[in-house]
């Protein structure tokens, strides 16, 4: 039961992409790359995460999704998140060229692989409520909120609650459930 379970929730983050859950991972279906995978779980990650209210803006102020760094994605990110919004927030996309716009982000991947490069941007966002992905395990370990980890066949999730707490990011049990790690402090309630 719990197989079915992780397998209905896989598909219901990753919506339109076919995958199949195994190991607390997934699999690429045939015809799909690693980066039109993650641009689909990125997008998918935004709705199971509570940003504070200020965070977010009023209205229908945009959700903004940046790239800082090395830009793996291509064109696929902007054609997942093309047409999206989160709890009314339509999503935008955007390639941040300095560190100085990291801020404005809700949701920043972090393109750098370099070990100092990536705590640098972490250090520089400190406390600020965004959503930090990145590649790699050491990426979680380093700070950053998700990290992809990528092994040749399927794509896991490292997800370093402290740091969501920090940056006072409300993670839902939904999405922690789907991670190949334990929580090692209780996820901030959201319901």
């Amino acid at each position: 039961m719990a197989a079915g379970v992780l397998l209905f929730l896989t598909l219901v983050l990753l919506g339109p992409v076919s995958l199949a859950a195994e190991d607390m991972g997934t699999l690429p279906a045939p015809g799909y790359s690693e980066y039109e995978i993650k641009s689909a779980m990125l997008y998918n990650f935004t709705k199971f995460i509570d940003w504070p209210t200020s965070a977010l803006g009023v209205g229908a102020a945009p959700l903004v999704v940046g790239v800082l760094g090395d830009d793996p994605f291509g064109s696929w990110l902007d054609t997942a998140l093309r047409n999206k919004a989160v709890s009314g927030h339509p999503v935008v996309v955007r390639r941040i060229e300095s560190p100085t716009g990291m801020k404005a982000c809700h949701v920043l991947f972090v393109g750098a692989s370099d070990r100092q490069q990536v705590a640098g941007v972490l250090r520089a966002l400190g406390h600020a409520p965004v959503l930090t992905i990145g590649n790699g395990e050491q990426f979680a370990k380093l700070g950053g909120i998700i990290g992809f980890i990528w092994d040749g066949h399927r794509i896991r999730v490292k997800i370093n609650l402290q740091a969501a707490q920090q940056a006072d990011l409300g993670i839902s049990s939904q999405l922690l459930r789907l991670t190949a790690i334990r929580p090692e402090a209780p996820p901030r309630p959201r319901e």
